[in-house]
């Protein structure tokens, strides 16, 4: 099957960022399907274009298998919306003139948003070419962007995105959510229960391998909360630089911030209020590298806002630290506390609290590491048995099979067959049932 893969943030294991497209493509490669990826050349986490890429309409490279086209796109997005609103419709127009001209054959267009405007070049390309089209969505539009504080809920850029977003579910043959609130908010927004599908975050099989390996045995005078992760308003990472600041006086107990984002710079300067002198920030490291950090992590620590739409958020860091085996902390209600809570991985505590995510972090560090390793563990077993990418991706390809007609298996001789995903009670697909249309 060839599959032509819209995602305008495309990261390898080795940059700043999540993989979930590479690493579904590069298992639906391994699976014997010819994958090609239109992608933008600004990365995601530091804003910036690498000099390979600069000056170029498009570069062709292959990574893994996978066909990689780098277009260009305005990227001199840092600090305003209407210039990040810039770069997702110059990525549309370049992208949608790519995946016609350059990408060749094919016989399915998936599009992954966010942004919502990912689904422009998937939606022509797919008429172009006469395949099916899939449309996953990792975020709720324009509803996310109003609960970020982006978008009024009754402007003209509101108005205009849910126009566009509803236009993009009706023709697609798919709509993928990545967590059941998602997916749920799809089925009110019209869309028919039987064309939603829930395919969330997971495990990468590169970070299985790294922690197949011994972990260097922390220092025992020290005890390291890592946050690894975007840097942004939508991150609420104020609770927990306040949180450190109720536990200044705990002197075992220290914070590493990893990642960058828009308020980089305001968390550093209320941690530098607070007088924090163990409390470090990074900024972007490599996944790879950042990941190597997590597992020298004591617990790691997420948190989102006191808001209903926050409920259906599950980080895709979440995934990494599990799968690092630490223990977490996670300051938050909805889905991501209930897979802590499933999988008896760590410590939940209510959003924007920060005395009592404070308190949380404390009663982790003074439980005995032997407890918390068995923690660690819990969770490390409960996403390899529920959340592992290459189980997700395969569910994705016999959909794929189903809508194309095509053969969706692995190659005789290739890897083996697909194994269903048994869903956890935090990520089952939304049950059938009646639902209300609207124009």
């Amino acid at each position: 099957m060839r599959i032509l893969y819209f995602v305008q943030y495309f990261n390898l294991p080795h940059e700043p960022g999540g993989s979930r497209a590479y690493q579904f493509a590069r298992a639906w490669t391994r699976q014997g399907h010819e994958v090609t990826i239109v992608t933008g050349a600004v990365n995601h986490k530091t804003l910036t274009v690498p000099e390979k890429y600069r000056g170029r309409l498009v570069t062709a490279e292959t990574v893994d298998g996978i066909r990689v086209l780098r277009v260009w796109s305005y990227a001199g997005i840092r600090g305003s919306y209407r210039k990040r609103i810039l770069n997702f419709l110059s990525f549309a127009a370049v992208a949608g003139l790519i995946g016609v001209v350059r990408a060749g054959p094919t016989d399915l267009v998936y599009a992954s948003s966010t942004p919502l405007t990912v689904g422009l070049p998937g939606r022509l390309a797919a008429i172009v070419h006469g395949v099916p089209f899939f449309f996953e969505v990792r975020d709720l539009w324009p509803q996310s962007a109003i609960v970020a504080g982006v978008l009024k809920e009754r402007s003209r850029g509101a108005r205009a995105a849910a126009k566009l977003a509803r236009w993009l579910y009706a023709r697609a043959g798919k709509v993928v959510a990545v967590t059941r609130g998602i997916q749920e908010g799809l089925i009110r927004e019209g869309v028919p229960v039987g064309r939603t599908m829930l395919v969330p975050n997971g495990v990468d099989d590169w970070m299985i391998d790294a922690t197949s390996r011994p972990r260097p045995a922390a220092p025992a005078d020290r005890f390291t909360v890592v946050y690894c992760g975007a840097h942004g308003k939508w991150n609420g990472l104020a609770q927990v630089v306040d949180a450190a600041a109720i536990l200044a006086d705990e002197p075992s107990i220290e914070f590493l911030f990893i990642g960058d984002g828009d308020d980089l710079e305001s968390l550093k300067a209320r941690a530098a209020k607070h007088g924090l002198t163990r409390l470090r920030f990074t900024g972007a490291l490599p996944k790879t590298e950042a990941f190597e950090e997590l597992c020298r992590a004591s617990c790691c620590v997420v948190v989102t806002w006191n808001h209903p739409f926050q409920r259906m958020v599950l980080a895709n860091k979440i995934f990494d630290y599990l799968a690092a085996g630490r223990p977490v902390v996670v300051g938050a209600e909805g889905e991501m506390a209930e897979l802590v809570r499933d999988a008896g991985c760590g410590l939940v505590a209510p959003p924007e609290v920060p005395e009592l995510l404070a308190d949380a972090i404390r009663q982790l560090a003074a439980m005995e590491p032997a407890r918390r390793e068995r923690m660690g563990a819990a969770g490390r077993r409960y996403i390899l048995e529920h959340y592992r990418r290459e189980d997700l991706a395969r569910e994705l390809t016999r959909a794929f099979g189903d809508a194309t007609g095509l053969p969706a298996e692995p190659l005789a001789g290739g890897d083996a067959g697909p194994r269903p995903v048994a869903f956890p009670a935090a990520a089952r697909p939304a049950a059938p049932g009646p639902t209300e249309t609207r124009r």
